[in-house]
């Protein structure tokens, strides 16, 4: 389970924020964020969308995308083995967008779920596992960029929203 509050604290750090910075946007004091940084104190639920928005740290809301979910959720890929520079995270998303791709073609799509066989039905979910690797090479690919030009993940989302809705879809 994340320790929200070392997410915090070094997330607010990476902002160049400071405590007392942190709380003015916040309805909580900068002894209160002193506590859930060393988590003697827990999240209040209803501030995790705002405590978010106020450090806007793609890192952040990889670590705690969890928490407010649940269970459906993006591992923030980092480690030994990921380079997490643009040009290495967008050979990851073509790699990972032709393995879903791939494995797609091995599904057939026009035969009724109700009358597919088990051997069926575990292809179709490694092609959700598949586009599941796709999707969070591609999120990544994002917070990456977005951390590379210094854009706001949270003001990049909000653009990419609001164009949703103005094809449309339903958000």
């Amino acid at each position: 389970m994340v320790k929200l509050g070392s997410e915090l604290a070094e997330a607010r750090k990476r902002q160049g924020l400071t405590q007392e910075q942190l709380a003015m946007g916040l309805p909580v004091s900068r002894e209160t964020i002193a506590k859930y940084e060393i988590n003697q104190r827990k999240f209040q639920k209803d501030l995790y969308q705002q405590i978010s928005h106020s450090v806007d740290d793609p890192e952040y809301y990889f670590a705690t995308w969890y928490e407010a979910t649940g269970y459906v959720s993006i591992p923030y890929f980092n480690g030994d083995y990921i380079d997490r520079h643009p040009a290495s995270m967008k050979y990851m998303v073509h790699q990972e967008t032709n393995q879903a791709l791939n494995q797609m073609e091995r599904v057939c799509w026009a035969k009724p779920i109700s009358i597919q066989n088990e051997a069926e039905r575990e292809e179709a979910k490694r092609v959700i596992h598949e586009i599941l690797d796709a999707a969070a090479s591609m999120i990544n690919l994002v917070a990456v960029l977005c951390k590379e030009y210094d854009f706001s993940m949270k003001s990049i989302y909000k653009i990419w929203w609001s164009s949703i809705k103005t094809r449309r879809w339903k958000a």
